[in-house]
């Protein structure tokens, strides 16, 4: 346990050193930092556990453990029929993932340059809070299952993304884009001269996190029978065909686990070249006429589409029509939205937290640690859908899937960033479990707690498309509307999660900047 004391600060003295005199800190502001991490700690624990008594986290399958036996036995039998099929499916999970992130960086690009605006702020901010999955769903209606359905649904939130990260980007910079104007020579000569030489390099290690975030994205579109592998992954799975499922299973780990070989952003020319040319066409082709009713029609209540309608009445009517939608299902998609993140996030802290000190405590012991990071890697590649999907077979239709997926995958990814940034630094100093809990723990803690508020977002909108498979979040909602063809509706809704989402980001924004990267200062109960 960590034990935060409060210390009386010398009225000669500025700061203060710890016990064993690794490090010193202003005391005053030591004891506040530690006291307002104990409390802010305390609080997501206590928040998830309180939801955890309304919300459905039982065990519903008659026999979870057969379920989980079969599908282990399929992972380490796997089984393929034609391996020319699969490494197509691979082939084809790259190249959606590969355009959609080349065609959002160059977007995200040129906003990023005018992302001090407010305006484009927040229209990044609306496009970014709906789920890639959402995209493909409303991009289906126009493009039917073909590649550009796939390719608009990374497309969009992830050229968001990138002028947000790379806005953060150029402000770290010693010229920030704001104070280019200031310069008397040409700013974009400026920009491309000075600024992006210093920032290109953090521009470019985003780009490669990002296009792994791409490939999994990417085969997660499969479920909604997108030509990738989820769409595979999934008919073996529902066909109890566990072996071919965990032959692609294996083959997608070790597609994730290859990047950083053969990743090579001068050779991004030739592999879109091949790209372009592998992807399958489709024969679907829809009219013009046929867009302009879904979106000046379709996507409206039919409340609004009287003729000779005042704009005043208009706005009455479909506040009324709205309202009314609210009631009825927003206030329940966002009450079960919030359950489960909660509880999420919560199971995340905790999860991450033994995760990260059985890492440290077996840090000496060469075949544990590589199979350790091997767990982390699978874990945080694949995705909390698939995660779920495979949980909720196992488990049964309730929240707890989606909880213990969305727990995993994001606590082996804060555990793997905690572990790349700060090994080198922190855990190969500690001689045991005691010498990390008392000595390395309170330094990475709050970085540690950064991640989690930087996640929570993520988690949110994680925990609203698992609504697709049959958790009553507002992704239930949204795709019972789009099944039953009421555009309306599912706009409708998909607005209420953009909104909830953006200020979900703001209030772990605001968490993320009250919390400073000083350490805490403890005392050992010896």
């Amino acid at each position: 346990m960590l034990n935060f004391k409060k210390h009386s600060r010398h009225p000669n003295s500025n700061s203060h050193q710890s016990h064993d005199g690794a490090f010193s800190h202003p005391a005053k502001s030591v004891s506040s930092d530690g006291i307002r991490l104990r409390n802010f700690s305390l609080l997501i624990l206590a928040a998830g556990l309180l939801v955890s008594f309304f919300a459905d986290v039982e065990v519903h399958a008659s026999e979870p453990w057969l379920h989980l036996q079969l599908m282990l036995q399929g992972l380490f039998t796997p089984s393929v029929s034609n391996p020319q099929s699969l490494l197509l499916d691979l082939l084809y999970t790259v190249a959606v993932a590969l355009i959609g992130v080349s065609v959002s960086v160059v977007a995200g690009f040129l906003l990023s340059l005018c992302y001090e605006h407010y305006l484009v702020r927040l229209c990044c901010a609306f496009f970014r809070a709906i789920h890639e999955l959402f995209w493909a769903l409303i991009f289906l209606q126009i493009f039917g299952l073909s590649v550009t359905t796939a390719i608009l649904a990374i497309a969009i939130p992830y050229a968001c993304t990138f002028a947000r990260v790379f806005h953060d980007i150029y402000q770290q910079s010693q010229v920030k884009i704001t104070q280019l104007s200031q310069i008397k020579r040409s700013k974009i000569s400026y920009f491309l001269y000075v600024q992006l030489p210093q920032t290109l390099p953090k521009m470019q290690s985003y780009l490669r996190y990002r296009f792994e975030c791409g490939i999994r994205t990417s085969a997660v579109l499969g479920f909604v029978g997108l030509p990738t592998i989820g769409f595979h992954l999934e008919t073996a799975f529902k066909q109890a065909d566990y072996s071919f499922a965990g032959a692609l299973l294996i083959a997608f780990y070790l597609l994730i686990a290859s990047i950083k070989y053969w990743l090579k952003l001068y050779l991004l020319p030739l592999y879109l070249s091949i790209a372009i040319y592998v992807l399958p066409s489709s024969d679907f082709v829809n009219d013009s006429e046929n867009i302009y009713r879904f979106f000046s029609s379709d996507i409206w209540p039919r409340v609004v589409l009287g003729e000779g309608l005042s704009v005043l009445s208009i706005i009455y009517h479909y506040s009324q029509w709205f309202a009314a939608l609210f009631m009825s299902q927003g206030v329940a998609g966002i009450f079960n939205t919030l359950m489960l993140s909660m509880m999420a996030i919560a199971a995340t802290a905790v999860s991450c937290v033994v995760m990260i000190s059985i890492i440290a405590s077996i840090d000496q012991y060469w075949l544990m640690q590589k199979i350790a990071n091997s767990l982390l890697l699978i874990l945080r590649s694949t995705p909390e859908y698939i995660l779920a999907f495979v949980l909720l077979l196992i488990i049964g239709p309730s929240m707890l899937p989606a909880v213990v997926a969305l727990s995993m995958h994001n606590s082996a990814l804060i555990s793997f960033l905690l572990q790349r940034n700060l090994e080198e630094k922190y855990l190969r100093k500690a001689t045991g479990f005691s010498d990390y809990l008392y000595k390395i723990l309170p330094q990475i803690y709050p970085y540690f707690i950064s991640l989690l508020m930087y996640r929570a977002e993520i988690i949110l909108r994680e925990s609203a498309i698992l609504g697709v498979l049959g958790v009553m979040t507002l992704g239930f909602y949204i795709d019972s509307a789009f099944e039953d063809l009421r555009f309306d509706r599912a706009f409708a809704l998909l607005f209420i999660t953009a909104v909830l989402n953006i200020l979900v980001d703001q209030f772990s924004r605001k968490m993320q900047l009250n919390f400073t990267q000083q350490g805490i200062r403890v005392r050992s109960r010896d």
